[in-house]
């Protein structure tokens, strides 16, 4: 019986304490926008990023600071979650020069969790929703 309950404590762990290490983080969103996307947004989301000059865009890059205006007061969570993860296309950037940030996180989370595709997932869901809610902490009223 002990062996039994022992498997299970060690079942559980397996899957909680993987968890337990993104809740930890104070604020993924906030850590995944200054890792990988203040380089051309810019630290406050303006399109002004050190890297923005380099890049050769038809126009420039989008302030990320006026989503919920142009979209009648809404933050456009399903849109913004879509140009994320890769789905969407995006005209304003011509060509996609932005990286499809679903599939880097996909790679990165597929390389801890192997085979725990439920757990890849769940991690990469978690990344892009902590940016978004970043991302939205960023509008101009």
């Amino acid at each position: 019986m002990k062996k039994l309950v022992l498997s299970i404590l060690i079942g559980v762990a397996g899957i909680v304490f993987p968890f337990l290490e993104i809740v930890a983080q104070e604020d993924i969103g906030k850590k995944e926008y200054e890792v990988n996307c203040a380089i051309c947004h810019g630290i406050t989301g303006k399109g002004d990023g050190p890297f923005a000059v380099n890049l050769n865009l038809e126009k420039s890059v989008p302030s990320l600071t006026n989503l919920s205006k142009e979209n009648n007061g809404v933050f456009p969570v399903q849109k913004v979650y879509e140009i994320i993860d890769g789905r969407a296309k995006m005209r304003m950037h011509g060509a996609r020069e932005m990286p499809i940030w679903g599939d880097e996180y996909k790679e990165e989370s597929y390389k801890r969790y192997g085979s725990k595709e439920h757990m890849a997932a769940s991690l990469i869901r978690r990344r892009i929703l902590g940016l978004i809610e970043y991302i939205k902490s960023l509008q101009e009223s």
